[in-house]
């Protein structure tokens, strides 16, 4: 450990390697809290026990269970020292260590140590006393008749994946977290991967209504599904092994390049006396030995990782495991990306569109890149469409309204509106003329995003263009920078975010106008790179 046996915090340790075997013995009663008091054995003198070291401990229920056969065992050792523990959800916990009224349990043994990189971004400090002292590979559940995917990003990417909350589930949390690794392995592509994970975090909150927001009422029905083959379930070994009995038509898969492993730290709290930590060190190291069994009884693997006999997945390629930095940007992003959108698109109609591509005229390329991005989208995301070009909405207007926004699940005259702005969008191609009407259709865009503001989104005036104003009748740059600047509505936030397409847009301007409703900017010179730097905008909310 860095620092030295009590340093605040570890130095993040790499998934598969050998660390200290052990767990904290603690004990579970029905009601979720007991006391054990490890006495002599009968042989020993009665006085052989001078002292009662006590240390109070929140261990995760996946945990508890091999906690409390463990304490039994000790009991029988001649050791003394209490030991009172509470099996609690770790989001419990950790807000628990956030409040200063609520004093901490002396010792916190959570089911992952990605609540330790939670723990530190949120100004907790912990004093890691065994970095792991069981393990268990996340692998996907799913029926028989279904095949392993090649890569985790497939498997995300398929749509078939039913995710838990990743803030509560650790094994959803550490599946969210796979790609990224493929990606330092060199086996997927960074861009490819961003772009999926606004998709899968764009469309989580629509499948999510399909389960229970209650964890385990979540967790039980995901598994209903994946063993009828309706999905598969990011799970961690030892949970799989836990409900074999009762899915025994569940069978476990990984894929190809291999998984991240789900590490089990002990770590002491800012209440913990140096009891409580003499009582960590002698129970991981009594389980260190003996206890290596009930390790393995309880479905987990050894910090190691050693394969369980006889159950499980067997051996498990295991990939290298994030640092806390990449943790937490990964839920941070994940969070934000999971806010529903609401987009004006405005897309340039201007003549200039008709120039070649190599893969038809920007026109059409920007319209089968809308349409595809149409299908990203859930149906819960509200979707609105205006063309743009000197005179479009008729003389001294240079703006049209295709349909204005809506959720893409709303009926619009017997169709909905996902059908609809397909239908619009598609009939685009042929509705090129004249200039480029750019800085009165910005203004008046984002006035009715503005106007149509709802807090439940993430509002926003997606302007896609290929030249600069040329409007001799419009707004001067400057003007409308001012008129954003001052029309920007803290409580009401819109932001631009502007696509130049092809080399001749005004990708200098565009950018002031996104900075002016802290916006951003991208350029994509080739119109099919349209729905990538979408992505790339999404994930810079």
């Amino acid at each position: 450990m860095s620092g030295g046996s009590h340093a605040l915090r570890r130095e993040r340790r790499r998934t598969g390697r050998n660390l200290l075997v052990g767990v904290t013995v603690l004990a579970l009663a029905a009601a979720g809290a007991a006391a054990w008091v490890l006495r002599p054995s009968d042989a020993e003198s009665a006085d052989a026990c001078t002292s009662h070291p006590t240390a109070t401990v929140a261990a995760a229920p996946s945990v508890a269970p091999l906690l409390t056969r463990a304490a039994a065992e000790l009991r029988a050792e001649g050791w003394c020292g209490r030991v009172e523990v509470a099996a609690t959800q770790p989001s419990q916990v950790l807000s628990g260590l956030l409040s200063a009224d609520t004093r901490p349990p002396d010792l916190w043994v959570p089911d992952s140590d990605v609540w330790q990189a939670r723990a530190t971004a949120a100004g907790v400090a912990t004093e890691e006393l065994a970095p792991s002292v069981a393990s268990s590979p996340v692998v996907l559940a799913g029926s028989a008749s279904t095949d392993a995917p090649d890569t985790w990003f497939d498997a995300l990417g398929s749509g078939d994946v039913l995710l838990g909350n990743p803030q509560e589930d650790v094994a959803s949390a550490l599946a969210l977290l796979t790609p990224g690794a493929e990606v330092a392995a060199g086996e997927v592509d960074l861009d490819e991967v961003q772009a999926q994970m606004t998709t899968v975090a764009q469309h989580y909150t629509e499948l999510s209504d399909d389960v229970p927001a209650d964890p385990d009422a979540s967790f039980a029905a995901r598994l209903n599904r994946a063993a009828v083959g309706r999905g598969l379930v990011p799970v961690t070994e030892q949970q799989l092994v836990a409900v074999a009995a009762d899915h025994p038509r569940l069978t476990s898969m990984v894929p190809g390049t291999g998984s991240l492993v789900q590490q089990v730290p002990v770590l002491a709290t800012r209440a913990a006396a140096p009891a409580a930590r003499t009582i960590a060190d002698r129970l991981v190291g009594y389980l260190a030995g003996p206890g290596q069994k009930l390790v393995a009884d309880a479905g987990f693997r050894s910090a190691d990782g050693s394969a369980l006999g006889g159950v499980g997945a067997g051996d498990v390629p295991v990939m290298e495991a994030p640092d806390d930095e990449q943790v937490v940007e990964g839920e941070r992003l994940w969070q934000v990306l999971t806010v529903p959108s609401s987009i004006l698109a405005v897309l340039d109609a201007s003549g200039s569109m008709d120039f070649e591509t190599g893969a038809g005229t920007r026109m059409e390329v920007a319209v089968n890149a809308a349409r595809t991005a149409l299908n990203v989208f859930p149906d819960q995301a509200r979707v609105g469409a205006w063309l743009f070009s000197i005179d479009q909405g008729g003389p001294g207007q240079d703006y049209r309204e295709l349909e204005p926004l809506r959720p893409l699940d709303a009926q619009v005259g017997g169709t909905t509106q996902r059908q609809a702005l397909d239908a619009a969008i598609s009939g685009a191609v042929d509705e090129t003329e004249g200039g480029t009407g750019l800085y009165d259709t910005t203004l008046a865009a984002y006035r009715e995003a503005v106007a149509r503001f709802d807090e439940g989104y993430f509002n926003s005036v997606v302007i896609i263009s290929d030249g600069a104003n040329d409007d001799p009748g419009s707004l001067e740059l400057g003007e409308l920078l001012k008129a954003l600047e001052k029309e920007r509505d803290p409580g009401r936030p819109v932001r631009i975010i502007a696509i130049g397409i092809s080399q001749d847009a005004d990708l200098a301007s565009l950018k002031k106008i996104a900075a002016a409703t802290q916006g951003a900017a991208y350029a994509a010179e080739d119109p099919r790179d349209i729905l990538t730097v979408m992505s790339e905008a999404l994930l810079g909310r």
